[in-house]
């Protein structure tokens, strides 16, 4: 399945689930609440039939009144001379009132739904206009869209508690208390989680790893950008940070950088690849950059972003709960039409700022730095993930830079180089770029694909670096903090892959999953070991590999952790349950550890036959 393929896919299957949201309570309210009508209209009319015979009065005139006058169409506004008749067949809260009035909302419920879809298409239409169009859009559409969600989870969740009444009282001529209190439930939980989500407290500044250059500590460097910035046309950043990632970027949000919170326009220069370019090369790139903060991109996007994230942020909290699903899908539709205008006009202002660069540097600055910038980025991936996927630990030093240094030579002049190359994107943190391609021919310069090795390999004899008399120490203290957290989170992760052999391997996973143990209110303990459960009172050891599933549930006042077997247990039985009382005040720590324990132990075994899977092809 090709991108395209999956695209459109993911589009229908959100498309078609939001139409069964918003559409199926109220469609199924609509159709009973209609023939419920019928069939009091039919019932009612027949005992006033039945009355009448009994007291010998002319059936034939009341007959032709009640199908002229059916009690249904007697539930809204009438006349002076049939508000007796209201009263006696429709009277406010009566049976046949409730499906009239039933019927009435499924009907403007789901106009309601159609609004809804409308308002998402208007609101997606103005987002594809340009990016003020973007800010009016979600500063538009955010507020109306939770507000008619609201009230959506509101009206269905009224829908489903009186269908969970009357559709077992109306053809059974009984109800169920615990079926219309569960309905209820589920619409209260839908509102906590829309009202614990809008007031929901965003996350502290970005933060980002590197080291803020000052004009004193490098005034060369800020020369430089002084010089380009004059030339587009702007006013030169407030920050430079340096860092070892693979890109370079502009911004306005705020940035935390080394707890120092950094506002205004803000500069990232990657020192690693401007070892890379050459000057020509590197003043392109800033060049482009400084374009985006010329065109006002970064401002846009510092009054986007905040918005954006608030938005996204909900989604993810509606998507959690069966009962906020009628909500999730509605923002879920507008948010995917709004990332495609969104990345539209990302990949226009690339072209702009290219272009821009081509002009007031070259064409081929422009076009080489990104070729360069690509193969170091898919470079250094390659290189991490190679030593990610190693089953042996690290030590702290990993030589990840000269790794790189000594291997992109090779790595240029590979096979798979080229086919890598035409799907790559230049990396960054805040847009989508355009493929290669695109942008060469935005600037009229193509470099054939036989030379983008040579492009790549090149190594500049003079770079920004010189300009940056910090550069090295910087780096050098980036590249060491950047090896020890990556050793440590590989550490982590082969204490998921290991199944233990020997005296140090597990040494570590007892490291980061040591046994833990919970003694009960008569004094047995129950364990929770890497291999698996160790039962209270026998001691003895469920193995992992023997447990198909596993929950907690709270009955009668005790926890009970119920477990199904893939064999039968010591004592035959595919199901078991262990009793767990005592356990109220640790229960939750409890059932995350069993969780976590569960969890390793089933990664170990899908990793473990996805390497069996490998080596059978091979």
């Amino acid at each position: 399945m090709n991108q395209l393929t999956a695209l459109k896919k993911g589009y229908a299957k959100v498309f078609l689930w939001l139409l069964v949201t918003l559409f199926l309570i109220p469609t199924i309210t609509l159709v009973f609440a209609e023939y419920g009508t019928r069939q009091l209209d039919q019932e009612y009319s027949e005992i006033f039939i039945d009355d009448a015979r009994g007291q010998n009065q002319d059936v034939n005139k009341l007959t032709a009144f009640l199908q002229q006058n059916p009690p249904s169409s007697v539930c809204g506004a009438v006349p002076d001379d049939l508000l007796d008749y209201q009263a006696a067949v429709c009277a406010e809260k009566s049976e046949l009132w409730q499906f009239w009035m039933m019927d009435k909302v499924a009907f403007w419920t789901m106009v309601g739904g159609v609004v809804m879809l409308l308002m998402i298409v208007l609101f997606s239409a103005l987002a594809f206009k340009n990016r003020q169009g973007q800010l009016q859009s979600l500063t538009l559409a955010r507020p109306f869209l939770m507000l008619a969600s609201a009230l959506e989870v509101l009206v269905q969740g009224g829908m489903l508690v009186w269908l969970s009444f009357w559709g077992t009282a109306f053809f059974t001529q009984t109800y169920y208390p615990k079926l219309v209190m569960a309905m209820g439930l589920l619409v209260l939980v839908a509102m906590f989680y829309m009202i614990r989500g809008i007031f929901k407290k965003l996350p502290g500044e970005e933060g980002v790893e590197g080291e803020v250059v000052t004009r004193e500590a490098a005034p060369e460097l800020w020369a430089r950008i002084d010089a380009l910035a004059s030339q587009v046309g702007t006013t030169p950043p407030d920050h430079i940070i340096a860092g070892i990632d693979t890109n370079f970027y502009v911004t306005e949000s705020s940035l935390s950088v080394n707890e120092q919170v950094l506002h205004g326009r803000k500069l990232y220069v990657s020192i690693p690849l401007l070892r890379q370019l050459t000057t020509a090369q590197a003043d392109g790139v800033m060049v482009h950059e400084l374009t985006h903060l010329h065109e006002g991109d970064t401002a846009s996007g510092a009054l986007l972003g905040p918005k954006l994230h608030r938005f996204d942020q909900y989604i993810h909290l509606m998507s959690k709960d069966v009962s906020t699903l009628v909500v999730f899908y509605p923002l879920c539709l507008y948010r995917m039409l709004f990332e495609l205008a969104w990345q539209r006009n990302s990949r226009e202002r690339e072209f702009v700022a290219d272009r821009s660069a081509a002009n007031l540097i070259t064409p081929a600055a422009i076009v080489e730095s990104l070729i360069k910038i690509s193969a170091y980025a898919s470079y250094r991936s390659e290189v991490e993930q190679m030593l990610f996927d190693n089953k042996t630990l690290h030590g702290n030093e990993l030589g990840i830079s000269q790794a790189i240094a000594l291997g992109l030579p090779q790595h240029v002049n590979s096979p798979d180089f080229i086919g890598m190359m035409r799907e790559q994107n230049v990396p960054h943190p805040f847009d989508s770029h355009p493929p290669l391609a695109d942008r060469m021919r935005n600037v009229g310069y193509t470099v054939e694909e036989t030379g983008y090795a040579a492009i790549a390999a090149e190594q500049p004899a003079e770079s920004w670096v010189d300009l940056m008399p910090v550069a090295a120490d910087i780096e050098q203290q980036l590249w060491q903090k950047y090896e020890q957290d990556f050793s440590s989170a590989h550490e982590q992760s082969l204490a998921w892959r290991y199944q233990p052999e020997g005296e140090e391997e597990t040494a570590l996973v007892l490291k980061h999953f040591p046994p833990a143990a919970w003694t009960l209110k008569d004094g047995s303990q129950i364990e929770i070991i890497y291999q698996g459960i160790v039962q209270p009172g026998t001691a003895e050891l469920l193995p992992w590999d023997n447990i198909k599933n596993i929950n907690v549930i709270r009955r009668f006042g005790t926890d009970v952790l119920y477990l199904q077997h893939v064999q039968p247990n010591a004592a035959g039985k595919k199901r078991s349950e262990i009793r767990l009382p005592g356990l109220k005040n640790d229960i939750e720590v409890f059932k995350y550890t069993l969780s976590h324990y569960w969890q390793r132990h089933q990664t170990m075994r899908a990793l473990q036959e996805q390497d069996q899977a490998l080596a059978a092809q091979s």
